[in-house]
C-alpha cells in the first residue's frame, strides 16, 4: 500500500472516531446558534399575518385528518386494541376541536346562513362522542360498534346543517393505515 493510502485511511478513521464522540446538533440547535429572528416591525406586521394565515390548514384538510383517525379508530376497536383506539379517538376529537377553534361559525352553502359549530360540537361532545369514549374505556366491543355508528350519524347531521349533505360518512370497509399493526397481541417490532 502506498503511503498516501495509509494516511488517508488513518485520517478517515480518526475523523470517524472524533465524529462519533461529538454530540449531534438538531436543526433547532443549529438555528439557535444564529440567534432568534428579530420581531417584525408594525409596518411588517400585516405581511407577517398574511404569511401565517397561509400556513393554517383548510377545513377540508382538518376533516381529512379526522376521517383518517376515525377510520383507524374503527379498526383498532374491531381488533379490541383499546389503547390504540383511545389514541385515535383523542386525535379525532382534537382535530374537530381545532376546526371549531379555527372556524367557530361556518356559512351554510345551501341557504347562506351562519352555523355555530361550537354549539354543534358541544352537543356531540357530550353525547355520541362521549358514548364512543365510554365504550373504549369500558373495552366494550358491542357498545363501541353501536356508538361508533351513532357518532357517524352525528357527523352526518353536522354535514347537513352546514349545507353539505353529499358528505355522507359510512362504516369503513378498508383499513387506511396498513403500516400500524392493530393487533393488541403483536410482538414485533420490539
Amino acid at each position: 500500500m502506498s503511503k498516501n493510502v495509509i494516511i488517508g485511511v488513518l485520517l478517515l478513521v480518526i475523523g470517524m472516531l472524533i465524529g462519533a464522540h461529538l454530540p449531534a446538533l438538531s436543526a433547532q440547535q443549529r438555528e439557535g446558534r444564529r440567534g432568534a429572528p428579530p420581531l417584525p416591525t408594525m409596518d411588517q406586521l400585516p405581511q407577517e399575518v398574511a404569511t401565517l394565515r397561509q400556513l393554517i390548514p383548510t377545513n377540508s384538510t382538518i376533516m381529512m385528518d379526522v376521517q383518517w383517525h376515525w377510520t383507524n379508530l374503527w379498526w383498532a376497536g374491531k381488533k379490541r386494541n383499546w389503547p390504540l383506539a383511545q389514541y385515535y379517538f383523542n386525535e379525532s376529537r382534537g382535530h374537530i376541536q381545532q376546526l371549531v377553534r379555527k372556524n367557530p361559525t361556518i356559512r351554510n352553502q345551501v341557504d347562506n346562513t351562519d352555523v355555530e359549530l361550537q354549539g354543534i360540537f358541544d352537543g356531540i361532545d357530550t353525547s355520541s362522542l362521549a358514548m364512543v369514549k365510554s365504550a373504549i374505556e369500558k373495552k366494550d366491543a358491542l357498545g363501541f360498534e353501536k356508538n361508533y355508528r351513532t357518532m357517524l350519524e352525528s357527523c352526518y347531521s353536522c354535514h347537513k346543517s352546514i349545507g353539505r349533505p353529499y358528505i355522507r360518512p359510512q362504516i369503513p370497509t378498508a383499513q387506511v393505515q396498513a403500516m400500524v399493526n392493530m393487533d393488541p397481541a403483536a410482538t414485533w417490532p420490539q
